[in-house]
């Protein structure tokens, strides 16, 4: 059993980001992706994509293994999984491509329900609860989300925040190969959300863990990139520091999640416009 979880650690860590995804993309939402959008006008955009602040970089000992990673991710980005996403969003049609979105966020709900108990969150365990029984059945799978159309919105929840809700620092600032940008404790976050998942268990009783694995992680970063490609490179072509602009939005965005901001907790369907 230890040889399994130490397996399980190492597994997690490469092939399995269950939210790296979402927390490095959701910030950078649009109608097809879960999160709120905000416009900026151009006061707001420079301060944006100003160099990180003092605190930040206090927070990242490892920047000079960091920016190699984020150099690395970059070409594979451009080189490989861009051009996929790129094919993907141009063959796919929209109304799947939103599809996807739904089942994809109705398959994190049990992660999202051990979260809400774990941080003594009940009232959003029970709607976390109903959302996942109603976009199961009736949505046939999470393929409609109905429970958006009920009003009962969605929370974002990962074991990282978890952590956080039990006292413990982000640790220093990382970047993690693949999966992009992260700290220490959203790392083990990731790790716990994976032993967590009561999916991943039932696919492991059945022999079926590495297949099952490989094809959510690939369905997820592709559908993420997709979403976001444009945005993305739009990032980069307007920062004078892509890296310093994409560590700040990252941290950020989670102390806005640690803090319990609302906003940023309470996110519509992947296919709604946002004001």
């Amino acid at each position: 059993m230890n040889l399994f979880f130490v397996a399980l650690f190492f597994f997690s860590l490469t092939f399995s980001p269950l939210h790296a995804q979402e927390d490095a993309m959701s910030y950078m939402s649009d109608e097809l992706h879960p999160g709120k959008s905000a416009h900026m006008d151009a006061q707001e955009r420079l301060e944006v994509l100003a160099p990180s602040s003092q605190v930040i970089n206090d927070n990242d000992p490892l920047e000079p293994v960091n920016r190699i990673i984020f150099s690395v991710n970059d070409v594979i980005d451009r080189f490989f999984i861009d051009r996929i996403a790129a094919m993907y969003k141009g063959v796919i049609p929209e109304f799947l491509r939103e599809r996807v979105g739904y089942v994809l966020r109705n398959l994190s709900e049990p992660i999202v329900l051990t979260n809400n108990i774990l941080q003594g969150e009940f009232e959003d365990a029970e709607d976390t609860l109903r959302r996942f029984l109603i976009n199961s059945t009736v949505g046939m799978g999470g393929v409609f989300d109905i429970s958006t159309d009920l009003e009962i919105p969605y929370k974002k929840e990962d074991f990282g925040l978890t952590l956080a809700s039990w006292g413990f620092s982000s640790g220093p600032y990382l970047v993690l190969p693949i999966l992009g940008p992260s700290n220490v404790r959203d790392t083990f976050g990731r790790i716990g959300d994976y032993a967590l998942d009561p999916i991943n268990w039932w696919a492991y009783s059945n022999n079926d863990t590495a297949a099952y694995s490989y094809s959510r992680t690939g369905i997820q970063i592709l559908d993420a990139k997709a979403d976001n490609i444009e945005i993305i490179e739009s990032l980069k072509k307007g920062s004078l520091d892509p890296y310093a602009t994409f560590r700040t939005w990252y941290t950020e965005r989670r102390a806005a999640l640690v803090a319990k901001d609302r906003e940023a907790l309470d996110t519509p369907r992947p296919d709604d416009e946002d004001d």
